[in-house]
């Protein structure tokens, strides 16, 4: 049996989870449904009040973040295979189904992908649809090659075994880069990625000033992350931003290159938001300024 794991946070799933159900007749040995609520707040769980007609629906009486949630599922689904979706997905018509036939191979790990609504292609959240078309979207040939390096953890399929054995780290508590660490766990402990075409569709494009502020607080993850790694050197390797900034420090480049920034972070910001003539090299600039001064900062 195939459980499909929803944390809800300040969202409707309803409408997910609807979906799913209606798909569920289609997995061979069955699927069920479980969402838990992050303690959102009491606008949205009287939105999803319903979810417990669809499936198992848990309420926490506090927040505990993208890291614990994940693995608390352990103790709520019954399946040998735990199905992850993020609350703001959208899936297509035989969506369970592919991943049915996929895990006919037992394998370990499955990841199916995200693909963006070009609705989101518009001034007001093209900094959010930009990085998510040129970096998130990839085929699974391209994941194949990398399987590694490209794991989110939005759309995707972990046995019970393997995540029982290596959870998610529940250190890390801020928004951003837990899926990071979780595929570097298991790259360490050799379990394979099989990288399937079976995305979802990626429903809820933010804002730019929203996103900016994700990015920002992503960033902060990814350096406390290194820090607790104490720098090892592959998972720098397998991080492309922590990656550029050895290489800065090799060529001793991080000064002059903070500096750039800094002269450029408010010009640099005020573009993002506007949302025109923007592109993900001045994102990555952007990035690698805010990782320099947080790395510094502490």
């Amino acid at each position: 049996m195939i459980s499909i794991c929803i944390p809800v946070y300040n969202y409707d799933a309803v409408p997910l989870v609807r979906s799913l159900a209606a798909q569920a007749g289609e997995v061979e040995g069955g699927a069920e449904l479980v969402c838990i609520d992050d303690c959102s707040s009491a606008e949205w769980r009287q939105r999803n009040v319903s979810l417990s007609e669809l499936g198992r629906y848990v309420e926490l009486e506090e927040n505990v973040g993208r890291a614990r949630i994940r693995n608390m599922f352990l103790d709520y689904a019954q399946g040998d295979y735990l199905l992850f979706l993020d609350v703001d997905s959208e899936v297509g018509e035989g969506f369970l189904r592919r991943y049915a036939e996929a895990l006919r191979e037992q394998p370990a790990v499955v990841v199916g992908g995200r693909v963006y609504d070009k609705r989101g292609n518009n001034p007001a959240h093209r900094l959010r649809y930009l990085y998510g078309t040129q970096v998130e979207s990839k085929s699974a040939a391209w994941r194949t090659a990398h399987p590694y390096h490209s794991f989110m953890s939005n759309n995707f399929v972990v046995s019970r075994d393997v995540l029982q054995r290596i959870p998610f780290d529940e250190d890390v508590v801020r928004y951003g880069h837990e899926d990071t660490l979780f595929g570097y766990r298991l790259e360490q402990n050799g379990i394979p990625i099989l990288h399937i075409d079976n995305p979802v569709v990626n429903g809820e494009v933010e804002s730019n000033a929203d996103f900016l502020a994700k990015t920002r607080e992503g960033v902060v993850s990814l350096s406390e992350i290194d820090r607790k790694l104490r720098g090892e050197p592959m998972f720098r390797q397998r991080v492309r931003l922590l990656d550029a900034y050895d290489r800065l420090c090799r060529w001793h480049l991080t000064a002059p290159v903070k500096w750039l920034y800094l002269l450029l972070r408010r010009p640099l910001e005020s573009h993002f938001l506007a949302g025109e003539s923007i592109s993900v090299t001045q994102l990555n600039f952007y990035k690698l300024g805010y990782l320099i001064q947080s790395i510094h900062t502490h």
